[in-house]
């Protein structure tokens, strides 16, 4: 089996039940999509941006039924669990610390050979061009844990995503700017309040990047402000006019991060992107 398939829950689908196995998984490059203007007087163009579109892949399925009357039944079985209408996730087996949120992107030919065998390629397209990492910055960072691999970026297991310090690291494994303005990338920090006040300014900045995210207005000791990807909320509600409407980012390698004294622990709740 090369690739396990997982449902929208991330819940793996028992292939093997099936008699159906997974061989080849093909993946497409990143496709660039380059906005450019042409400049009168100028030669050529100036490239204004460039982003990344949908990722395209596949992964050939084979059928091995017990008989005639065996085949249609595992087909479709097949067809109801990958028939487009739900996200799935893709793990290739050589990369088992990162998954891929897809969906069936066509339909696929089962025609069976002898009647009990078929292969054939299934076509999945990833809205995001980045594959992320099963394991979040809440799990373990240890190999016991079966949630991270080689290759991924990790430095160790000693890292850390909640602290009380005042200036602190906090280390994207990934090799993509984690921005909470972009719904393949989210990020929630949390901050918890060090003092009841009726007007005190909170403050966070990653001084990596030059970004400062601040909160003026009332706190109480022990309360907690969510900052969950371009929102800021409190209890559920939000609080962004209190803000200076401010977004950190994270880029790949070490964050350095500091708070003020309203602040008395920041935690870091997120996933890493690889391209």
């Amino acid at each position: 089996m090369r690739v396990d398939v997982y449902d929208k829950n991330f819940n793996k689908i028992d292939l093997d039940s099936l008699n159906v196995v997974t061989t080849n998984f093909i993946l497409d490059s990143p496709s660039p999509n380059h906005e450019r203007q042409e400049t009168s007087g100028q030669h050529g163009t100036v490239t204004l941006g460039t982003t990344l579109g949908a990722r395209a892949m596949s992964v050939t399925f084979h059928i091995r039924a017990e008989d005639a009357y065996d085949f249609p039944l595992i087909r479709n079985e097949l067809f109801n669990k990958l028939n487009g209408l739900e996200f799935v996730y893709l793990v290739d087996k050589r990369e088992p610390g990162k998954r891929w949120k897809v969906k069936v992107e066509s339909n696929y030919d089962t025609a069976p050979t002898a009647m009990v065998f078929a292969a054939f390629d299934i076509s999945f397209t990833s809205d995001s061009p980045f594959s992320e990492s099963i394991g979040s910055t809440t799990d373990p960072f240890t190999f016991d844990s079966n949630l991270w691999q080689i290759g991924q970026g990790l430095v160790g297991d000693n890292l850390t995503y909640s602290t009380t310090e005042k200036n602190f690291q906090i280390y994207n494994a990934g090799n993509v700017t984690i921005d909470p303005r972009f719904i393949h990338t989210p990020l929630t920090i949390e901050v918890t309040c060090a003092q009841t006040s009726t007007s005190i300014t909170l403050s966070l900045t990653n001084n990596t990047t030059g970004e400062t995210w601040s909160y003026t207005g009332a706190t109480t000791a022990g309360q907690v402000i969510q900052l969950k990807n371009v929102e800021t909320l409190s209890g559920g509600a939000s609080v962004a006019l209190k803000t200076n409407y401010g977004l950190l980012t994270l880029k790949p390698g070490y964050n350095d991060i500091s708070r003020n004294s309203g602040i008395s622990k920041v935690s870091f709740i997120h996933r890493f992107y690889y391209v």
